[in-house]
This record gives structure tokens, sequence and C-alpha cells, in this order.
């Protein structure tokens, strides 16, 4: 592998590997392969950018497939259905512009989009008050209509019945669901935020713990309070016995 080959790959692993505007890392790798004072100077190919360009719908691919992963709720990675429907959409316009067609994301992200519905679904009917999908349901069934996908009614009634949280209140909630060995919880009323902690038989508090805020508003505090106790309710834990 000569020099040129190692400059466009370190900036394809870049871009893969980027966070959540693929479209600003393929710039600003196009900037240091071709004017950086301090970088290469190359003078790129069409064959060179277009490689480049292909990370960019990887990086894409990858970050929808990553919020359409059900599993991936327990994760700090994790950003939800809202998330993946919107750069679904950037990914789209960017294949439009770019008079890209890769038919192959549209099969893995129905797929996924089933799944997680499916999951979605068995996890509230097994008693959680919640729902992880914070999309609105016009949002979902233009997405999955994007896709070739049809949602069961029953299935959509279920998605939407209860309130929803956040992406990092999805994160934090399951985290705690999840941690067998605290089986206590407890609410804080801090005023501005309700706090949800765990405890273990030593009367140790778990590390993370999920806080609900609002803002001053009397509406805003009823829907703390409602998120607050949606989540409480859902977590299979005791009260402390020393409180």
């Amino acid at each position: 592998m000569n020099s040129r080959e190692s400059y466009l790959l370190q900036e394809v692993d870049w871009i893969e590997n980027s966070g959540e505007m693929p479209e600003v890392a393929f710039y600003e790798a196009l900037y240091h392969l071709e004017e950086e004072e301090e970088g290469p100077r190359l003078i790129l190919t069409l064959s060179d950018i277009k490689y480049l360009e292909d990370a960019v719908i990887n990086r894409f691919k990858t970050i929808i497939l990553r919020d359409l992963k059900f599993a991936n709720r327990r994760s700090s990675i994790f950003r939800g259905l809202k998330r993946a429907i919107i750069n679904y959409d950037r990914l789209k316009k960017y294949q439009k512009r770019k008079n890209r067609i890769d038919p192959g994301i549209e099969k893995e992200a129905s797929h996924s989009l089933l799944e997680y519905i499916r999951c979605e679904c068995e996890d509230i009917l097994d008693k959680r008050y919640y729902r992880t999908i914070n999309c609105t349901r016009e949002e979902l069934e233009q997405f999955a209509d994007e896709l070739g996908v049809n949602i069961a009614p029953e299935y959509n009634d279920i998605c939407f019945e209860h309130i929803p949280l956040k992406f990092d209140e999805v994160y934090r909630a399951t985290l705690l669901s999840e941690r067998e060995d605290y089986p206590y919880k407890f609410i804080y009323d801090r005023g501005n935020y309700c706090e949800i902690v765990i405890f273990n038989e030593k009367k140790q508090k778990f590390h993370i713990s999920l806080k609900v805020f609002c803002k001053k508003e009397d509406l805003d505090r009823k829907n703390m309070l409602l998120k607050t106790d949606a989540v409480y309710r859902s977590l299979s834990k005791s009260i402390p016995p020393w409180e």
C-alpha cells in the first residue's frame, strides 16, 4: 500500500466512525487531504471522492441501524427511532444528490423496524408502562410506508398507548430495570426534577439514576410526574425495607 492509499484509508475509517454528521466529516476529510497545510496535499480523483462518499453512506447506515436495534436501548450510543427516521431521510437525500441507488438499506431497516416493534410490544404487554418509541405515530407510519412495511394496527395501538421517554431516559430506565442485583427502588422529588434510584442489599446506590426534569409550568410538572410514575411502576423492584 502506497502513502496515497494509506491517507485515503485513514480518512475513510475516520468518516465511517465519525459522529452523527457524516457529511460534515466528509468535507473535513476533503480539506485535510487537499488543502490543510499539514495534510498530504493530494489531488483527488473522481474515484477517490466516490470512495469517501461511500464512507458517508456507510456511516449513515451504521447509525440508522444502531437506533433500530432494540438491544441498543441499554447502550449510551442509542438515540431512538426518531433519530433513525431523521438519518434515513438525510441518507436518501444524500444518495439522490450523489445519484446513488442502494436498496440494501431498505431491506435491513425494514427488518430491524419490525423486530423493534415486536420487542417493544412484548415489553409493554409484560407490564412496562412507558414506550421507547420517541417519534409520533404519524412519523412511524410514514417511515414504515417508505420502507414498504405494514405495521399491524394492534401493534401501533400498543406502541402508542403509553407515555414516551427521551432516548437518554430510555437508556437509563433500561439499565435500572436490568440490574437484578439492585432489588430496591426509590423516588426523590427534587422540585424541578424527579430522580429514580436503585439500591442493593447493602444499601448501596447504583451509580446511574434516572432524572426526569420539568420546567416551572404546571403542565410540564404533571408530565414529569406521569413519566416518573410510569418508569417507577415498570421496575420489578421493591421499596427499600429501611425507608
